[in-house]
């Protein structure tokens, strides 16, 4: 899988789209642009599609994580035009970055709880294994999301991908639900995972 995250506000650059063989677009959730005829759009012509929602975002300001999975399951409604949605029309992505454990898991509970069926990966930052403990990881893989460790800081310096990975191994997460987070404006060779973002994108 390559799966391109594209900017708020941006269609899909469909000639650098194919030329990094991208398989998968994510949007912003919140971009009013994206509902079903615009995604289905994308779907027609070959592609997988996603949405993405970051926690430090507006619409979550004040919420616990409960509430932002119900905010984002209430949000899915408005995208699709229907109360419910196939497992991976949209996939959905959740950038929740706090060290807080109690946060993620209740965000990560309760969408599954509303939507038991789809398709769901958290993305969080790097070197985060120190603060998880052995339960709190047994009940993430409960809720049965992806794991999408972020190769880059947040002025985009460049992690160690193998380390990066080994601390979630280490932490107690199967690598087969590990999938990396790439700088999009320097993707390694033979590279599998999610790029950030289209903007970057040579």
């Amino acid at each position: 899988m390559k799966a391109l995250w594209v900017d708020s506000g941006n269609d899909p650059d469909w000639v650098k789209v194919s030329a990094h063989h991208m398989t998968h677009l994510y949007f912003d959730l919140f971009d009013s642009r994206v509902r079903a005829p615009y995604l289905g759009d994308v779907r027609g012509r070959g592609y997988g599609v996603g949405v993405y929602c970051v926690s430090n975002w507006s619409q979550f300001q004040g919420m616990n994580g409960a509430q932002m999975a119900q905010r984002v399951h209430e949000e899915l409604k408005t995208v699709t035009g229907t109360p419910e949605t196939s497992a991976a029309f949209p996939k959905v992505q959740f950038d929740i970055e706090q060290h807080d454990p109690i946060f993620v898991l209740d965000c990560l509970r309760r969408f599954r709880t509303l939507r038991p069926k789809q398709d769901v990966s958290w993305t969080l930052e790097s070197y985060q294994g120190g603060w998880m403990s052995d339960q709190f990881v047994a009940d993430v893989l409960s809720c049965r999301v992806r794991i999408v460790p972020q190769y880059y800081g947040g002025n985009m310096t460049p992690f160690a991908q193998d380390i990066a990975f080994k601390d979630l191994l280490d932490r107690g997460f199967p690598p087969n639900i590990i999938t990396g987070f790439y700088d999009a404006a320097a993707l390694p060779e033979y590279w599998d995972g999610f790029a950030f973002t289209q903007g970057r994108l040579p």
